[in-house]
């Protein structure tokens, strides 16, 4: 998540070099024309700009607006200047530098404060309520690092600042008519209200993500870093890809990327590269796969439980008491990096639900374990969100979940959306009754190839990289490949996936 990449990068900076990068800015917008006549098939698009952990995250969200304008698209930038968690002088200097920037756009674009449809607070209704109390505690996880260390004070602190933003918002696009929205994020702060609002006034919102590592995440229709586009792009592909030769491609990138990623040679190493010989006692067993519990990525997806620390006591408890297998319980390996590790310590929550159980064992995240070799053992795995859970169906394992996340509702998992029917999946998937056929297999198969394979930009213009592209031109910047993916994406509408699925597939045909 970016506010994540900001954390990790210390880019809560200075005022000297949030000025240097103002005036980076400034420079950068004063030399790219974005005056072009609107195509006939332009896209009316409006960019949040707001302040972002101090890092820069507005400038990217910026640029991205004014590569659009110059490629004949209306755009309209719309200051979110309503304060949420930081405040102090710093955000008001932040604010006052990306206000500077704004006003060298004022002649060629529309520029909108949302302060300016902000009135005194009224009461917002039942529905708007429980959507605000709920961005609240997401909101809440993320700055303690897990639900464990949430206090009704944080929430309240939250929810105050939303409760602010929330009428604003609501107004303002009530007045602006726009095709799309282009959003930092999607959950954090009051983009999560923009998600929201614009969602229910039928305007597509696009986000985006910087993960680090020279990627960017993109939606151009819901939240990137849940990979709301991943199901359009699943299904793009199997109407595409009808000869052998496209087919067989997916298939061997998808093992191949599989591959590296067991052996903690992909991209982001997510696995132990040198792992322990596989227990004989976890043979037959049910892996429980975890997610980074304050990670955007598994935020508010639970469609049966409120919280994850219940879902995970409440699916051992079942397995325990209604089955005889091994419950093998493990942290998502990324928690051994300080980047990624959760206030939550769920060796000590199942300590203190179940004890020395000799049938439940819990595997850290750092912990010279493969979760491939779990996953091989396993008779079933129970996921939320993770990437296991598609790689598991690809390898035969039979997959429960609860959650909504991106790969829920495709055929290669078993989703419950009620506790009865989720408990009934779990004694079913120990008793072998969930069957993974050939099909399911290869729809897997297709679905890690355009999450892992595709969905990934691996391009120079990411947040991170903004004090090296910020020295470019921006003409220049427009004619990089990667850019274009981007901007093309933004504007047809189509998952990125699917685009550089086609991309990679000119490619191989190239080679033939």
């Amino acid at each position: 998540m970016i506010t994540r990449i900001a954390r990790r990068a210390g880019l809560h900076r200075e005022p000297a070099a949030w000025l240097r990068d103002t005036w980076r800015m400034r420079r950068l917008v004063s030399r790219f024309d974005t005056r072009v006549p609107p195509r006939p098939d332009a896209v009316r698009i409006a960019v949040v700009v707001m302040p972002w952990s101090g890092s820069a995250v507005p400038w990217f969200s910026l640029a991205c607006g004014l590569l659009l304008a110059a490629n004949g698209n209306p755009v309209t930038f719309v200051l979110d200047d309503l304060p949420f968690g930081e405040g102090g002088r710093a955000w008001q200097l932040q604010l006052s530098c990306i206000r500077s920037v704004l006003r060298l756009l004022r002649r060629r674009h529309e520029v909108i404060c949302l302060s300016q449809h902000a009135t005194t607070r009224s009461l917002p209704t039942e529905t708007a309520r429980h959507a605000i109390d709920r961005l609240a505690t997401l909101n809440a996880v993320w700055a303690q690092r897990g639900e464990s260390a949430v206090t009704p004070g944080h929430v309240q602190q939250a929810r105050r600042h939303l409760l602010t933003s929330d009428g604003a918002i609501a107004r303002l696009l009530q007045t602006l008519r726009v095709d799309a929205l282009f959003v930092p994020g999607g959950i954090w702060g009051s983009s999560g209200l923009w998600m929201k609002h614009a969602t229910a006034a039928g305007v597509r919102v696009a986000t985006y993500d910087s993960g680090g590592y020279g990627t960017l995440l993109l939606a151009v229709d819901g939240v990137a870093c849940q990979l709301h586009d991943i199901p359009r792009a699943f299904s793009m592909l199997k109407e595409h890809a009808r000869t052998p030769a496209e087919r067989q491609l997916v298939v061997d990138t998808a093992r191949a990327e599989m591959a590296r990623r067991r052996a903690g040679t992909d991209t982001f190493s997510s696995q132990v590269k040198q792992a322990s010989t596989p227990d004989a006692r976890y043979a037959g067993g049910v892996l429980i796969a975890l997610n980074s519990s304050w990670d955007s990525a598994a935020l508010g997806l639970h469609s049966v439980f409120e919280s994850t620390q219940e879902w995970i006591v409440e699916t051992v408890r079942h397995l325990l008491e209604h089955t005889a297998a091994p419950v093998i319980v493990r942290q998502h390996p990324v928690e051994r990096l300080p980047i990624a590790r959760s206030s939550d310590d769920y060796r000590a929550l199942l300590a203190r639900h179940f004890g020395a159980h000799p049938r439940l064992h819990f595997i850290a995240a750092e912990d010279p374990v493969n979760s491939y070799d779990l996953m091989e053992q396993a008779a079933a795995v129970v996921v939320y969100t993770s990437t296991i859970g598609v790689e598991a169906a690809a390898g035969g394992k039979p997959v429960v979940t609860e959650s909504s996340s991106y790969y829920a509702d495709l055929s290669f998992v078993n989703r419950a959306t009620t506790r009865e029917a989720y408990l009934r999946l779990l004694s079913e998937a120990v008793a072998g009754r969930l069957e993974v056929s050939p099909a399911m297999r290869d729809d897997a198969l297709a679905c890690y190839y355009v999450t892992q394979c595709c969905n990934w930009v691996f391009t120079p213009f990411t947040v991170p990289a903004f004090e090296q592209w910020s020295l470019r031109d921006l003409k220049d910047m427009a004619q990089d490949q990667s850019v274009r993916a981007i901007t093309r994406a933004l504007e047809k509408n189509i998952p990125v996936a699917f685009l550089n699925h086609l991309a990679r597939l000119e490619v191989a045909g190239e080679r033939r």
